[in-house]
């Protein structure tokens, strides 16, 4: 009786775990169930930064820093000895159809060079060819609407699984990055490879400069900081 009671047990966990892999899998699957998870409040966030920035004054002969929370979190100015016209227009989650979005305020701040970072959040949603299309309509609308503006496409950032895991697998983030280039030399703009200054031997985020796999600590911004340099006391 207590074997047969066992075996009931098993049978109807078993059950259970099948009915939830059916259900993921019948509505997006595990990225489907992350990117709920991931986007609560999110995208309230993105309007209420969207909204502040459009407030803001325009500044004419700025440089902007474009992007998500990799480009938000870094305190451009300062890290750039207090340069005054640089402008942090980073939103944490942002992705390329989110900057599309905002780029009427962006084109309000007259930039005199743009650094872009983006991509990574697509790549935790869509494979690396269907960010390529939402990469592709994001440079166009800023040629479009910057006709005047040195651009610079950066290469995404790898991630480190094993610091913690992501949805998101270092062979899309390199596949994305040649497309990035790709982008870059189609258009004749600049390319910055931003992609090896963090990486360790395995191809992956250091783990000395990340503790979720994907944000990066002060010695990163450090390290980010100069390799851009050069690039922004460039008169070009």
């Amino acid at each position: 009786m207590k074997n047969s009671l066992i075996y009931i047990s098993i049978f109807f966990n078993l059950l259970f775990l099948a009915a939830v892999f059916f259900a993921l899998n019948k509505y997006g699957g595990w990225k489907n169930l992350w990117s709920k998870i991931n986007n609560r409040g999110i995208e309230k966030n993105y309007h209420h930064r969207k909204n502040l920035f459009e407030m803001l004054p325009g500044r004419d002969s700025s440089i902007v820093f474009l992007g998500n929370s990799l480009t938000a979190y870094g305190e451009w100015p300062e890290l750039f000895d207090n340069h005054k016209i640089i402008i942090n227009r980073g939103i944490p989650g942002d992705h390329c159809d989110g900057v599309r979005g905002r780029l009427d305020e962006i084109k309000k701040l007259n930039p005199h060079k743009l650094f872009l970072m983006i991509g990574i959040n697509d790549l935790a949603y869509h494979p690396p060819e269907t960010v390529m299309l939402k990469y592709e309509k994001l440079v166009a609308d800023l040629l479009d609407k910057l006709p005047s503006t040195t651009i610079y496409l950066q290469s995404v950032f790898p991630v480190n699984n094993k610091v913690s895991p992501t949805p998101i697998h270092n062979r899309a983030v390199i596949a994305l990055n040649n497309g990035i280039k790709k982008i870059a030399d189609q258009n004749s703009l600049n390319f910055l490879d931003t992609h090896p200054i963090l990486l360790d031997d395995r191809g992956n985020l250091g783990a000395q400069f990340t503790l979720d796999g994907i944000h990066l600590n002060g010695h990163a911004y450090l390290i980010w900081r100069d390799f851009l340099m050069s690039s922004i006391k460039d008169n070009g």
